[in-house]
């Protein structure tokens, strides 16, 4: 049983336990430009149920944030929930703040990548809260205009550096579907230079969408992976988080 949306599961009088993986929604790219961290993962081999109606949540995507030197971050996906257990939702990534100055990625299962700053202050990685779900976003390595990535399940966001976009952690592979599949990767940290030698962040294995160079919109996350979404260049919108 797959679920790409809301719904309800029944084990059947004979089952006694099943294998889990419940994949929050991914968190929104800022607008100039830290990723969205990944959609916190949980995973349980052996989850013990009984015969009854189990309700299923997946959690929406974050929205990318919308516009730029305002410092408010993209928005935080939907939690997912199955019985007892809940994924939490990944953190927004950072948008830079009036001034130039950097400003965090939001917490989340995966934290947001902290957003560019050629003034003072470096924007930093948000949290993975509650631990165990993912990991921090990056937080910037010096300033210019690249942002940081956002956390994955699998690896901390990369910190932009100068003018390059850091790529998001990547994510988890598992075989629950059948076959391997990655989900929850974060999302890269997008850019705005002229320097054809910049580059932007990539997103992280698990469906974390690209960040994006000049002016275009950051890449969103890829639906039902939890991926985040890719921070945008400059004024231009943040990609949405996948969901869960």
């Amino acid at each position: 049983h797959t679920f790409t949306s809301s719904g309800t599961f029944n084990p059947g009088p004979s089952v006694s336990s099943v294998e889990v993986l419940v994949v929050a929604g991914g968190g929104g790219g800022g607008s100039f430009a830290g990723g969205g961290g990944a959609g916190g993962l949980v995973y349980n081999a052996n989850y013990s149920v009984t015969n009854q109606n189990y309700t299923v949540t997946v959690g929406n995507g974050g929205a990318g944030a919308t516009t730029s030197d305002n410092g408010v971050a993209g928005s935080n996906g939907g939690n997912s929930v199955f019985g007892t257990i809940t994924a939490t939702g990944g953190g927004g990534g950072g948008t830079r703040g009036s001034g130039y100055v950097g400003t965090a990625g939001k917490n989340g299962g995966s934290g947001g990548g902290g957003s560019p700053s050629d003034g003072s202050i470096l924007g930093t990685g948000g949290s993975a809260s509650p631990a165990g779900q993912g990991n921090v976003g990056g937080s910037e390595i010096s300033y210019g205009w690249g942002g940081s990535g956002g956390g994955g399940a699998g690896a901390p966001g990369i910190g932009g550096n100068a003018n390059n976009g850091g790529a998001g952690g990547v994510g988890l592979s598992y075989s629950v579907s059948g076959s391997p599949v990655y989900y929850a990767g974060g999302g890269g940290g997008g850019t705005y230079i002229g320097d054809p030698a910049a580059t932007i962040g990539s997103g992280g294995n698990g469906g974390g969408g690209a960040g994006t160079k000049n002016i275009v919109n950051g890449v969103a996350g890829t639906s039902n992976t939890g991926g985040g979404g890719g921070g945008a260049a400059y004024t231009y919108i943040g990609g949405a988080g996948g969901s869960g």
